[in-house]
């Protein structure tokens, strides 16, 4: 190379040095590392509900008891443990990158976005607006309401608050611990089956069970989930009065541990437990595994 060549090479890359220091020099003004997302320490114990309002659909999580509900119904309270270690983890995974009014549209940070609102002791804890993602892996643009300053969050904030309220809510009908139940009785239509314990055993209809098919039974009572949920407006259709199957399940004290109400519609399965005025959707081998016939439970299905 000449050293007119050599010149000309130190010159280009004294002017990328330049523009590089620049651009990092803007970075820092504006997504400093230290210019973390400001948020109050959040705990459940004393959190009352939280609101999380979005364009399209609001859901009010309210504590109940030890539990929480969610537009009324039963909420799963692991999702709102998630939420609060969501909002307790953007100390360390957020950073400011506006601090402009004019950047909430483009961001995602103004009516557009969500709302959520935490309540405590009858006072507002903390109220966050929760925009569009951001360009990081799992991320999401926040900024609190009433500032102007827009951090970038990193991790599950973002897919937390965009949860639909069917989403929140508690898919769990029962569970019930197989060493607690005495007897099980299950109909199908006018048809019923009783299975009784009998010392380490069970019989049905007085005759030894199948222990295979009294553990599949057992273990099927033991988490009984949903896949989906009644409309209020499908639930006004339903009728459990004469359900087309049942399956009652008795403690060793003839205590009621679950009794599930089933009705077949076109659209597949909804069941019931008495007591509890929600409707669930059940998959039909889970209906089936619920509700055996006599046959299976005496291992002469053939």
């Amino acid at each position: 190379m000449s050293a007119r060549g050599l010149v000309r090479a130190l010159a280009t890359l004294g002017v990328l040095v330049v523009l590089w220091g620049g651009f990092e020099l803007f970075r820092g003004s504006v997504g400093d590392p230290a210019g973390r997302l400001p948020l109050p320490t959040l705990s459940e114990a004393h959190l009352d509900g939280l609101d999380i309002i979005g364009p399209l659909e609001t859901l009010r999580l309210a504590r109940s008891g030890a539990g929480w509900t969610v537009n009324g119904y039963a909420a799963e309270a692991d999702q709102v443990r998630k939420l609060l270690a969501a909002i307790a983890d953007t100390a360390a995974s957020s950073e400011l990158v506006a601090r402009s009014p004019a950047s909430h549209a483009r961001l995602g940070v103004d009516t557009a976005g969500r709302r959520v609102v935490f309540r405590g002791a009858g006072d507002t804890l903390l109220d966050l607006v929760v925009g569009s993602s951001g360009t990081g892996f799992l991320s999401v643009y926040a900024r609190l309401a009433g500032a102007d300053e827009v951090y970038q969050v990193r991790g599950p904030l973002g897919a937390l608050v965009a949860r639909d309220a069917a989403s929140w809510r508690n898919r769990r009908i029962a569970a019930v611990a197989a060493d607690s139940v005495g007897e099980i009785t299950i109909r199908h239509g006018r048809a019923e089956t009783v299975l009784t314990r009998a010392g380490d055993g069970w019989t049905v209809a007085g005759a030894p069970a199948d222990t295979a098919a009294v553990r599949r039974l057992l273990g099927a009572l033991a988490d009984v989930r949903a896949v989906g949920f009644v409309s209020p407006a499908e639930a006004d259709s339903l009728d459990f009065s004469r359900p087309d199957r049942r399956v009652t399940v008795l403690g060793h004290g003839a205590d009621t541990l679950l009794d599930l109400l089933v009705d077949s519609t076109e659209a597949g399965f909804r069941v019931r437990a008495a007591g509890r005025p929600d409707a669930f959707q059940l998959d039909f081998w889970r209906v089936n595994e619920l509700t055996p016939p006599a046959a299976a439970l005496r291992g002469t299905v053939p």
